[in-house]
């Protein structure tokens, strides 16, 4: 038997490279083309057992490929199966299929499904052309009975006559069990009467026909065959029927792992985003209908990441993988669990009989959640205990509620309970909340904020001011910290911090972020051009940025291009950003160390962080928050507090800066317990750059 083929039909020449990277293995000859006219071509050349067709090309697109070679003889029955982007899936099956496709196949590509579609149709192209051979040779010859085919002959009153092994092999009957009998014996009653006299009218039509169906082996066992029959007939009249058929469980096997991989997550084993869609059309269908309540849970774990990233993936999956199981003892068999992707789950609860009956389960799924996991790490033995939480977002579906008179869509209940999961989120996650119109108009708002703060950014209109650090025993300016002011006045941005909040949300702190470094850089060098003296410049690092981007590839970007000297550029983090992801957190500070970069601890006091722990990272100090400041000389626990920081932090080699210093008694105590250094209005606020080289001159 000849070796296989099969056409890959592409403009692109990325996709074909990609198509071919994946089937890179297959039992088959893989041909390529860039357009349908050279297709067409080739399929006259060759013959070819799958085409893999592309629908939007030039000149001449997959439709009219397709139509031109089931317009051919020679063409019409070599499967082809579309590839189209996946937001165009339903349009293009429409007319793929009115064209003449096989199958489809969306983009980007699934290795997987891809694989498992051409082996199918593989399998089906070699046992197509196993039973031509064999039907030719039926034909020319009776030594071809006994081929790996099963083979039945009957005469012409369907009395069978003769089976041939392989039958045998298939249907477990003996010869001698079903000569003389009907071939209806194998009926399984998968199929009623109308499906068999349309077969036999095709037959005593055309002579032929050839088809899937079920039959039964004696056994009893149900077994799917594709089978040929064709009639034979001798001087013009009909004398016999010959049939053949093909055990085609492991086709069918093969579909059913093709569902399973379109449809279900393989790691957990959950349904995907895919099922979850339909399943929720069908119960918005019953909802309406039969006036049922039915919930959409949206879930986000807690602490996903820092377990992932420090224990690895492979812990990782473990945890999603109890997880999933968690969820799915804790639910009714008519609830649905789904897995979106990372560590967002979904939960579906159909038929409730009331609102609250969401929360409730919602609330038992957080009370498991938190229960402990054991996770095995790779290479040791014990089992390593870790907790995490969730936060849960609730959209409800009411035919006689307020949204009645909206489109409800799948994509819809799943957009609200989104929102309503970060409402849940921002209540200090661990938590549920439900999705209201108030949601949505916040959500609403939300976009609104996040296209203004990209025109500021597009329009370069944000200014940095700077406030200077002083030395408390010499009273001498040594350095500011670079401040973000300057944006126009919005409702929603009142301040710095609901602005600098709102872009760790959106993601553009990190963008705002690299700005501030290289402003902050280029505005030290022009000052130690202009031959002000050196100043250590703060820049602040939000924890979001320090964990979502390369620290250290920037730095070295900004201070290569403003040829600020490293020694005199100062990062400040939070307690928070230091202590996620400690190993991580340490490699990246070394390496900013051993670029001349300092690094201090903002808001030190407002963490969970341990001084202690603090000498393990490569700090040079310690920032005092200003809340500890603020009541002194008034309350004496703050005193302490500001008294002990400072202590300790000179014992573990730290200097340490009190922020917030705005009145001379406040300053007195600072210098009386051996504070090094102090920020705050007592001083100067922040100021705009030429007011700030005024102060420097004063």
């Amino acid at each position: 038997m000849q070796k296989a083929k099969i056409l890959i039909v592409d403009d692109n020449p990325n996709n074909r490279l990609a198509i071919r990277t994946i089937l890179k293995g297959i039992d088959a000859e893989l041909h390529e083309v860039d357009n349908g006219f050279d297709a067409l071509s080739m399929t006259l050349e060759f013959d070819y057992a799958l085409i893999l067709l592309d629908i939007q090309m030039p000149e001449m697109d997959g439709y009219e490929v397709c139509e031109q070679l089931r317009a051919d003889a020679q063409t019409r029955d070599v499967p082809v199966i579309f590839l189209t982007a996946a937001f165009k899936e339903n349009t293009d099956k429409m007319r793929g299929y009115s064209a003449g496709a096989t199958d489809y196949l969306t983009k980007p590509i699934d290795d997987h499904i891809l694989k498992a579609k051409v082996h199918v149709f593989l399998r089906i192209y070699q046992q197509h052309q196993q039973l031509q051979e064999n039907n030719a040779a039926l034909q020319l010859a009776a030594s071809v009975f006994e081929s790996q085919q099963g083979m039945i002959i009957t005469d012409a009153e369907n009395k069978i006559l003769r089976v041939n092994k392989a039958f045998s092999e298939i249907t477990l009957y003996d010869a001698e069990d079903v000569i003389g009998q009907n071939p209806s014996i194998l009926k399984s009653g998968r199929q009623d009467e109308d499906f068999y006299r349309t077969m036999w009218c095709c037959i005593q039509k055309t002579g032929f026909w050839s088809g899937e169906l079920w039959n039964r082996r004696k056994n009893g066992e149900v077994y799917p065959e594709w089978l040929n029959v064709t009639s034979v007939k001798i001087n013009g009249v009909l004398s016999h029927y010959i049939g053949t058929m093909s055990d085609i469980t492991e086709h069918k096997t093969a579909e059913a792992e093709i569902h399973k991989l379109a449809f279900y997550d393989p790691l957990t084993g959950l349904p995907n985003r895919r099922l979850l869609a339909e399943r929720l059309q069908h119960g918005i269908e019953r909802s309406v209908r039969d006036g049922e309540l039915m919930a959409l849970l949206m879930l986000d774990l807690d602490h996903f990441k820092p377990v992932n990233d420090s224990l690895g993936h492979l812990a990782g999956d473990q945890l999603l993988q109890q997880v999933a199981k968690r969820l799915l003892n804790r639910l009714r068999n008519s609830d649905m669990t789904a897995r979106l992707g990372g560590d967002e789950f979904t939960v579906l609860l159909e038929n409730i009989t009331h609102i609250d009956n969401a929360a409730e389960i919602a609330q038992e799924i957080i009370n498991s959640l938190m229960e402990p996991f054991y996770l095995n790490i790779e290479n040791k033995m014990e089992h390593k205990e870790v907790h995490i939480g969730v936060s849960i977002g609730i959209s409800v579906f009411d035919q006689h509620d307020k949204t009645k008179n909206k489109i409800i869509t799948p994509q819809l209940l799943m957009d609200n309970a989104d929102i309503a999961l970060y409402k849940a989120k921002d209540n200090g996650r661990n938590c549920f909340a439900y999705f209201s119109e108030e949601l949505t108009l916040a959500a609403r708002r939300h976009i609104e904020l996040e296209s203004i703060l990209r025109g500021i950014l597009d329009r370069n209109e944000l200014l940095v001011n700077y406030q200077p650090l002083v030395d408390i025993k010499t009273d001498t300016i040594i350095g500011a910290e670079a401040l973000i002011r300057g944006f126009p006045i919005i409702p929603g941005f009142a301040t710095p911090w609901h602005f600098i909040k709102f872009a760790e949300e959106t993601g553009f702190i990190i963008a705002i972020g690299e700005w501030i470094l290289l402003e902050t850089c280029r505005q030290g060098k022009h000052w130690i051009d202009a031959g002000f003296p050196a100043l250590k410049l703060a820049v602040n690092v939000s924890p979001h940025q320090f964990s979502h981007s390369d620290m250290v590839h920037s730095v070295t970007k900004v201070l290569a291009k403003t040829q600020f000297p490293a020694q005199f550029l100062e990062l400040e983090l939070t307690e928070t950003g230091l202590m996620e992801n400690h190993e991580k957190t340490r490699t990246t500070l070394d390496n900013l160390r051993q670029l001349g970069v300092s690094i201090s601890i903002d808001d030190f006091g407002t963490g969970y962080s341990s001084l202690a722990y603090l000498k393990y990272f490569p700090i040079s100090t310690l920032k005092i928050d200003k809340s500890f400041i603020d009541d002194i000389p008034e309350k004496e626990d703050d005193m302490t507090i500001a008294e002990t920081i400072i202590s300790m932090g000179h014992t573990l080699g730290f200097k340490v800066l009190a922020e917030g210093v705005e009145t001379l008694e406040q300053l007195e105590f600072l210098r009386e317990k051996g504070c090094d250094e102090y920020q705050g209005y007592f001083k100067s606020k922040p100021l705009p750059v030429d007011k700030f080289e005024l102060l420097l001159k004063a």
